[in-house]
C-alpha cells in the first residue's frame, strides 16, 4: 500500500501546476494523498520535528493542518513522504526491490487524534534522522544503524551476493546506507 502511495506521489508530485497562485508566507507547492487515497494540491508548511504535523492550504484557499493519521503522504519541495506508524519518514531512495526512507517526525507518546478520537501514539524505534530500509515485498519500515548495520543488511540484502561481499570487506557501512540500497536495487 505505501508502495503505491510513493510510487503515487513520485508520478504526481512533481506536476503540480497552479494557475497564478501564490504561496501565502511561509508555504511551498505541495500535495498531499490522503488517507483515503485521494489528492489535492495546495501550498505546505511543514512543523514535523517540532509537532509531527503539516499545514495545507487548497488552491481555493482552505486552510488545514493533518496530522499523520489522515496522510498517507505528501510531496513538498522536490522530496517525498510517507506516513507510517504514526510518524512521517522522508524518501531517500526507491527502488525495484528496496527503498531507503529517513525519519522525519517522533510522534511517540503524544496525543493524536483521528477524526475526533483520540489515542496515544506508538512508533518505530529510532528517532528523528534515523533510517530505515523497506523490501518492496514487506510492508515493514527495519530500523538501521550504524551499530546494526552488518547484520541488518546482510539478512535483508541476502539474496545479492555482490552487496554482501562489499559489506563483508566493509567497502559499504552505515555510512553508504544509501549507495547500499541503490546497490541492491541494481542486483539480479
Amino acid at each position: 500500500m505505501k508502495k503505491a502511495i510513493v510510487s503515487l506521489l513520485v508520478i504526481f508530485g512533481f506536476a503540480i501546476n497552479f494557475v497564478q497562485a501564490q504561496a501565502p508566507a511561509g508555504y511551498e507547492k505541495g500535495s498531499i494523498v490522503l488517507a483515503n487515497n485521494s489528492k489535492a494540491d495546495g501550498f505546505i508548511k511543514e512543523s514535523l520535528n517540532s509537532k509531527g504535523n503539516i499545514s495545507f492550504v487548497s488552491a481555493s484557499g482552505s486552510k488545514k493542518t493533518y496530522t499523520v493519521a489522515e496522510l498517507n503522504g505528501f510531496s513538498y519541495k522536490s522530496d517525498i513522504f510517507i506516513a507510517y506508524s504514526n510518524d512521517f519518514y522522508k524518501t531517500v531512495a526507491v527502488g525495484s526491490k528496496a527503498s531507503l526512507y529517513q525519519k522525519q517526525s517522533n510522534n511517540s507518546g503524544k496525543l493524536l487524534y483521528n477524526g475526533s478520537e483520540a489515542y496515544s501514539a506508538t512508533t518505530t524505534e529510532g528517532g528523528i534522522g534515523d533510517y530505515y530500509i523497506q523490501l518492496n515485498n514487506s510492508d515493514d519500515l527495519v530500523y538501521v544503524n550504524a551499530k546494526n548495520f552488518e547484520t541488518v543488511a546482510s539478512k535483508l540484502f541476502a539474496n545479492c551476493n555482490v552487496v554482501l561481499a562489499d559489506i563483508k570487506s566493509k567497502q559499504l557501512d552505515y555510512a553508504q546506507l544509501s549507495k547500499a540500497v541503490e546497490k541492491y536495487n541494481s542486483c539480479n
